[in-house]
């Protein structure tokens, strides 16, 4: 499996706070099942959480070190997982915020429970820029808990939709349950990402929403979301809709 979303990079936003706490977590990952990382730690531009996308290569570039000598099998990558902000397409296209993998593909996520306005600005502005958007966990969005058309309109704009493991659980309430099980029937999630913060969370307690999706859609269809699609980032390749 590939996570494309998780904040293991130490003390640079709200998840992991120290190198031994990284270094951990990448070993829940590869016992897991996780054979590559795209570290997502926050970018948010209000100045809260603004560490650029070189000083996020030179910690992932050091801990691949670490990791190749302690013959542990995971491939980092660097990425973000940005709140909008009207100033998103600019931060991206001046190498602020990395994209995902240095590819095309960039994640973002929006406000809990107030809807904003210029989603759909946004999300345009980044396709023309030639950037391809995909939204963090909408299922945890109160407005898309309220009617998942505002998360299925985003997909029929062209962007893609990345959704928890532990929502299937009911990490996030039984709402965003509902609501993930929702989208699973539109066939509308393309990814899907850990969001993991801390040890002995999410990573170890994987398997039981493991088996939940694929209940809920399928070893195929699960195949495509935790590693066919990611992998096709990495690669900068094109996710075509099925």
């Amino acid at each position: 499996m590939i996570d494309i979303h998780c904040h293991l990079l130490p003390q640079i936003d709200d998840g992991s706070q120290s190198v031994l706490d990284t270094l951990e977590l990448f070993k829940e990952a590869c016992n897991a099942g996780f054979t590559k990382i795209i570290t997502t730690s926050h970018y948010i531009s209000d100045g809260r959480f603004v560490t650029n996308s070189d000083a996020r290569q030179k910690l992932i570039n050091a801990f691949q070190e670490i990791l190749n000598e302690q013959k542990i099998d995971l491939e980092l990558y660097n990425g973000a997982e940005a709140y909008l902000s009207m100033d998103l397409p600019e931060l991206y296209e001046n190498g602020t915020i990395p994209t995902l993998a240095n590819s095309r593909y960039v994640l973002f996520e929006l406000p809990m429970s107030q809807k904003t306005l210029y989603v759909e600005n946004i999300i345009n502005k980044l396709e023309e820029l030639g950037y391809i958007p995909i939204i963090a966990h909408p299922e945890r969005y109160d407005y898309v808990k309220e009617n998942i058309n505002e998360a299925l309109k985003w997909v029929d704009m062209g962007a893609y939709l990345q959704c928890n493991y532990g929502s299937i659980m009911g990490q996030y309430g039984g709402h965003a349950k509902k609501t993930i099980v929702k989208l699973f029937k539109e066939n509308a999630v393309t990814f899907l990402g850990t969001d993991t913060h801390r040890v002995n969370t999410n990573y170890t307690n994987l398997k039981y929403a493991i088996n939940e999706i694929k209940e809920r859609i399928g070893a195929e269809r699960f195949y495509k979301l935790s590693k066919e699609n990611p992998e096709k980032i990495i690669k900068n390749e094109t996710i075509y809709r099925t």
